[in-house]
């Protein structure tokens, strides 16, 4: 939920005893580095189920208490995991690669021992971990540890492995070490730092604005930047921001054109690189209007060739070399990053996602259906095919499936070109996309008409923040009486299907929460709240008076002093609901 939905109010009144203390406010912590994490992975397109936790280390030399402590002390996680978390710290700090390390800088030898200590707290954690999330199929990331009160506390981010099968990281070389990295990799790195500078502030937790940590979207822009000074020239490090020279240059225009092209990133020497021109003099990337005058030739197959910071020439990569890491200019303010044809992260107009496939697999079969009931099974997986080959093309395009699309085609006739009815092939998909208008298709995957000019009145689906390709497609699909779909693939590769339905959900999740929260308390009721109000979509009346009636309940019960409480905003049923969205627990199994 976000904030602008969100209240906090604080109530006086009974006590609520956390066992395993470390300090006062170390659940509104937790909950506060839960909801930021969420937020980083929902703005870069990889929405995931997720888990934090606080792993506390007493310090030494104080009054007996807990040798360890966790946050939440009801989770998943069994305080036995760390039993032995104190012997395992003081046997490896002997060993650890500092120590063998002496600083010429006096304050920096002081802090050696401190220093050392928390990072070893930290290893020792993610070992004990680790072991637990092999079994599991999740992998930990550990801050550094640090003071609060009595206790060094790391900060834990768990992630389930199916998000690092989904984006894959990628390797890079320097000195001799290789080592993976990813988008993803370096905003739990970011997150993590940010969570240790948390918890240096006074009372970490106590304030739910001003927290001391970083947006999530400074937290990603800074992810981004750090990404791309990955070595990913082998052997050659990158002392260049390249995230901001390349957003920079993408914002150039030369004689009003905008700048479409690409950057390969190599050796000025790389024997891989044939040059078609080479510079006397190499031009600074940091240079935007004279390196945007150079990627004017960069389109085709050939490529800006550049050092991080040294453009060198004009040229190509050997086919038998690896693949180069490469910046692909789309349009004004729009690139994606590349190794090959792989994607790794998109920008656009400086906000960085992640590459989305097409669509789920899933998903595409059950909007299919929908939109055309009877449709069969071949017929959806050539469809399928169809949205990934017009998803690969360079240039912008959109194809609609009709009912009616042979009528539509004698009817359209003057607003564009009927052919013989023809199945849809890669060929015809390449030719039919080269000139203007859409291509139109019936529900057998059979093309009846090109360059297509769509019509239809104004629909509530239209935006002017979209282009006419896209609405004119709105539009046409709005308006027939007969079933319609259309995809429609933007310059900057953005894909849109119309109609997309929503997902269908299962009856029993929503009844089981309804249910839940229902009966729920203030100590309980937290993640059926979470739940459904990430599904609001799916609650009829009934459901919505009672969810509202236990949140009126629990929001006004008395709190104990200093408690924070999040606000819910109030259930309503969503006019565009109905039960075709619900899916029966035996659908499911078949």
């Amino acid at each position: 939920m976000s904030i602008a939905r969100r209240a906090c109010k604080t109530i006086p009144t009974m006590s609520n005893t956390i066992n395993l203390f470390m300090w006062g406010y170390q659940t509104h912590f937790r909950a506060q580095l839960e909801y930021r994490a969420k937020s980083i992975f929902q703005l870069i397109g990889a929405e995931t189920e997720l888990r934090v936790l606080l792993v506390g280390m007493r310090r030494p030399g104080l009054p007996p208490g807990h040798s360890v402590c966790i946050e939440p002390e009801d989770g998943i996680w069994p305080l036995a995991l760390f039993g032995n978390l104190l012997a395992k710290v003081e046997q490896a700090i002997p060993t650890h690669p500092e120590q063998m390390m002496i600083y010429g800088d006096e304050r920096a030898n002081r802090e050696k021992p401190e220093r050392i200590r928390q990072e070893t707290i930290a290893d020792e954690v993610k070992r004990a971990l680790d072991r637990a999330d092999q079994m599991a199929g999740w992998q930990s990331f550990c801050s550094t540890a640090h003071s609060v009160d009595d206790y060094d506390v790391v900060c834990v981010l768990q992630l389930p492995d199916r998000l690092f099968r989904k984006f894959p990281s990628v390797s890079v070389a320097y000195q001799r070490k290789v080592y993976e990295t990813s988008l993803i990799h370096t905003c739990i790195n970011v997150l993590l730092q940010e969570s240790r500078h948390g918890l240096g502030q006074p009372d970490p937790g106590r304030r739910i604005g001003d927290n001391g940590l970083r947006s999530p979207e400074e937290i990603i822009r800074r992810a981004a930047s750090n990404f791309m000074c990955s070595p990913f020239i082998a052997g050659k490090f990158c002392d260049l921001d390249l995230f901001e020279a390349v957003n920079r240059l993408s914002q150039q225009r030369y004689e009003g054109d905008i700048g479409i092209g690409r950057l390969v990133l190599a050796a000025a020497d790389d024997p891989n690189v044939k040059y078609v021109l080479r510079l006397a003099q190499p031009v600074r990337l940091a240079e935007p209007r004279w390196a945007r005058k150079l990627l004017q030739m960069a389109t085709g197959p050939s490529a800006l060739v550049a050092e991080y910071d040294t453009i060198s020439g004009l040229g190509t990569v050997s086919d038998v070399s690896a693949p180069p890491f490469s910046i692909e200019f789309l349009d004004h303010h729009q690139w994606n990053l590349r190794r090959g044809e792989l994607v790794l992260m998109r920008c656009r107009f400086g906000e960085v996602q992640l590459p989305q496939e097409t669509m789920g697999k899933e998903r595409f079969i059950d909007n299919m259906q929908r939109v055309f009931p009877g449709i069969d099974e071949p017929a959806i997986a050539r469809f399928r095919i169809v949205l990934d080959l017009l998803a690969q093309l360079r240039h912008g395009s959109s194809l609609v499936i009709a009912s009616d699309a042979k009528d539509e085609a004698e009817r359209l006739a003057r607003q564009g070109t009927n052919i013989v009815p023809t199945p849809l092939t890669k060929e015809l998909l390449e030719r039919a996309t080269a000139i203007d208008g859409t291509i139109l298709a019936d529900p057998a995957g059979v093309c009846h008409a090109i360059g297509v000019i769509l019509d239809g009145p104004a629909s509530e689906e239209s935006t002017p923040s979209r282009g006419a390709r896209y609405n004119s497609a709105v539009r046409y699909v709005a308006a027939g009486a007969v079933p319609r779909m259309a995809f429609v693939i933007s310059e900057d590769r953005t894909l849109d299907v119309i109609p997309l339905h929503r997902p269908r959900v299962l009856r029993s999740r929503i009844e089981a929460a309804v249910a839940e929260i229902a009966s729920a308390t203030f100590n309980t009721f937290h993640k059926a709240r979470s739940f459904l109000d990430e599904h609001r979509f799916y609650l009829d009346a009934e459901q919505c008076r009672i969810v509202n009636e236990a949140l009126d309940r629990i929001e006004n019960a008395p709190a104990e002093v200093g408690r924070i409480i999040i606000l819910t905003r109030r259930f309503e049923p969503h006019p565009a609901f109905d039960t075709t969205y619900l899916l029966a627990d035996d659908a499911v199994s078949r």
